[in-house]
């Protein structure tokens, strides 16, 4: 997304805010508490915030003149340290992941996916909303977010290339941008299979409880918090963001094509395969570590191009990958790490938990950790870090209130996994960089949802105690 389509005004507050907050956060003085380099990489990370909210210079640029200052403020030790992001699976996995769309965009699969799904909504965009969302969460639960995510994301653009809708101009653009996404992590939550926090979460209980978690139970208790969330986020994206209505001539050569589409071409079969089997690789993934989510996504884009299926050009993947977007998610990566290692995320939430919030009772302080995890993350999204610093005290608090350890680990996998306020985690910034919509945009339809499932979470205990035992 560009910021030409911003006011002057709007770009200039955000850079003076930014200018400011850096200048402030760099001359607070260090204190037994904070390092010096905590208080400036914190800094640096709402800078970037105040940056993206008010898309005041263009993603790329932003995130590589943070990359520079973070060595030149002493965040981190040297250019090398700042730019690790690039070094992490990560962007591998973003960079080959991109494929899958472009692939799928020249068979028929995606044309019969959609009349199916027009089948059932019409020309209602609302409806039609829901239905990509409902289907995103339902893969989502099987499969990583991020890839079930540029799945869909490829159909969308199918849709929006039927009714002529462009970049910045369309409602509908904007409420499937932040739909996909948002109903990714949404189905997520559901199962074990669904996103990698679950797993370390499992496996920072276990290891300091010694006690596991069944995939059943896990479902038990996750999939109806991603049946409960996806329409109420789909309810809030559309009501503040009407999607404009379409005209059932609009998809007339969709259907066309569809009806035309009955045969099962060679193309439609090798590309069906190789979908399936990452799908299957992926799920296989948490149970054999070297089954990683990069390194099966890499060996998939590996044969896309082999001889025999010649499904892909290099020119095609480097037209199809947002290289902004790339350069994005490193430094994310980057500030984020360094947020961790200097000792400021721990500080936050020390801060936070020694303020005699536990003493409110278990609920209300259950809501509140809630509130102010999802907050943390919502700035800055390491979940690993977030998880290992939380859940352990989490643990402890389960403890002396005589609350079973597998309470908490599920809560703070969900509410570190329910990214619906900022585009700043990877699965949300695939959408985002398309340019369809702002921050602001995802603010204003996340707020609420948000608050929404941390309440929903610490009213979902009694169930979770009563049905299951814990």
């Amino acid at each position: 997304m560009e910021s030409t389509n911003v006011s002057l005004s709007k770009r200039l507050t955000g850079i003076i805010l930014a200018v400011a907050i850096v200048v402030i956060a760099y001359l607070v003085p260090a204190s037994d508490q904070l390092s010096h380099a905590g208080a400036t990489a914190l800094g640096l990370l709402l800078a970037l915030v105040a940056l993206w909210v008010t898309a005041a210079l263009p993603l790329g640029l932003v995130a590589m003149v943070l990359l520079i200052l973070m060595p030149l403020l002493g965040v981190v030790d040297g250019l090398g340290g700042a730019m690790s992001g690039f070094a992490n699976p990560i962007i591998f996995f973003v960079i080959a992941i991109f494929a899958m769309p472009v692939i799928m965009m020249k068979t028929k699969w995606g044309v019969r996916l959609i009349n199916l799904l027009l089948n059932w909504t019409g020309a209602n965009s609302r409806k039609l909303v829901l239905g990509f969302m409902i289907a995103t969460t339902l893969i989502s639960t099987i499969m990583s977010d991020v890839p079930t995510t540029v799945l869909f994301l490829g159909f969308a653009f199918t849709i929006l290339k039927a009714i002529g809708a462009k970049p910045g101009e369309t409602n509908l653009g904007k409420c499937l941008m932040i739909g996909i996404p948002v109903a990714a992590v949404t189905g997520g939550v559901a199962t074990p299979a669904g996103s990698s926090f679950n797993v370390l979460a499992m496996t920072v209980m276990q290891q300091a409880t010694g006690e596991t978690i069944s995939f059943l139970d896990w479902t038990v208790v996750g999939l109806p918090v991603a049946i409960i969330m996806t329409p109420i986020t789909w309810f809030f994206i559309t009501q503040f963001i009407k999607p404009e209505p379409i005209s059932e001539s609009a998809f007339a050569d969709i259907r066309n094509e569809g009806a035309q589409a009955k045969k099962i071409e060679p193309l439609d079969i090798k590309v069906l395969v190789i979908i399936l089997s990452l799908v299957v690789l992926w799920i296989a993934g948490n149970w054999v570590k070297e089954l990683n989510v990069t390194t099966v996504a890499v060996i998939g884009l590996l044969v896309m191009f082999l001889p025999g299926m010649s499904l892909l050009t290099w020119k095609e993947l480097q037209k199809s990958v947002p290289w902004g977007l790339v350069i994005m998610i490193a430094c994310i990566i980057g500030i984020g790490g360094a947020v961790a290692q200097t000792g400021a995320a721990a500080f936050l939430a020390n801060s936070f938990l020694n303020s005699g919030v536990l003493d409110l009772g278990f609920f209300l302080s259950l809501l509140l950790v809630c509130l102010v995890m999802y907050a943390m993350h919502t700035v800055f999204p390491v979940g690993a870090a977030i998880i290992s610093l939380f859940l352990p005290i989490l643990i402890t608090m389960c403890a002396a209130f005589g609350v079973s350890p597998a309470v908490v680990t599920i809560i703070t996998a969900i509410i570190v996994a329910g990214n619906y306020v900022m585009p700043v985690n990877p699965t949300v910034m695939l959408t985002y960089g398309e340019g369809y919509y702002q921050f602001g945009d995802m603010v204003k339809t996340g707020l609420i949802p948000a608050v929404l499932l941390c309440v929903i979470m610490t009213l979902w205990v009694p169930f979770i105690v009563g049905v299951l035992g814990f």
